[in-house]
């Protein structure tokens, strides 16, 4: 069931809505002279829902070959360890957006430029690595590793509004994305250094 309610809704306004507007805006910025403005903002909501199933996937692959929950979700009891988990987590979570990527390619579809594939797919990644697994900046990130031995009570995969949408939100606080923000600033410049889009 569906947990978006009066109570959430304006929390996800005051919690969310500031990064979610810049996010937007930078992405239109960096494609406005060769895509149209709604193109962009369906383009940032697919991937938006395809990194939500796309996550909550491979916490079904089986438990013996999931590479996802041995390293990620493990125990890591030394240095070496959690540095090893990092740099699988950057590949699987690179992985997620080069899966996206080809799948366009094998369906011979181009509707998600390959500029906001990189855009979004580096916010997700720099969230994910530096301010959930090395600062630990939002308590929904800890809670999906607390939950997550047990596939049947899994929760918060992120992002948080597609939790609350469809009930896989650990419990109903809403997460403060103001931490994100320096990452979508971030993604902007390395992706206009990168694709060198004509902006002015």
């Amino acid at each position: 069931m569906c947990k978006l309610t009066k109570t959430t809704l304006p929390l996800l306004l005051y919690n969310q809505f500031l990064p979610n507007f810049i996010f937007i805006i930078l992405g239109i910025i960096l494609t406005y002279k060769t895509i149209s403005p709604l193109r962009v903002v369906i383009s940032i909501l697919i991937l938006y829902y395809f990194s939500y199933f796309i996550h909550r996937l491979f916490h079904y692959f089986p438990k013996n070959i999931n590479i996802h929950t041995i390293f990620h979700h493990g125990q890591k009891d030394n240095v070496l360890m959690k540095y090893l988990d990092l740099f699988v987590e950057f590949l699987l979570n690179t992985v997620f957006f080069i899966i996206f990527y080809y799948a366009q390619k094998l369906l011979h579809i181009s509707f998600v430029p390959e500029i906001i594939i990189f855009y979004y797919g580096f916010i997700y990644t720099s969230v994910h690595i530096i301010n959930y697994s090395i600062f630990h900046c939002a308590n929904s990130h800890v809670l999906h590793h607390e939950n997550s031995i047990d596939i049947n009570k899994t929760c918060n995969y992120g992002p948080d509004l597609l939790d609350h949408l469809f009930s896989s939100n650990c419990n109903d606080d809403v997460e403060n994305y103001n931490h994100i923000i320096l990452n979508i600033i971030i993604s902007f410049i390395s992706t206009y250094y990168i694709f060198k889009p004509e902006l002015f």
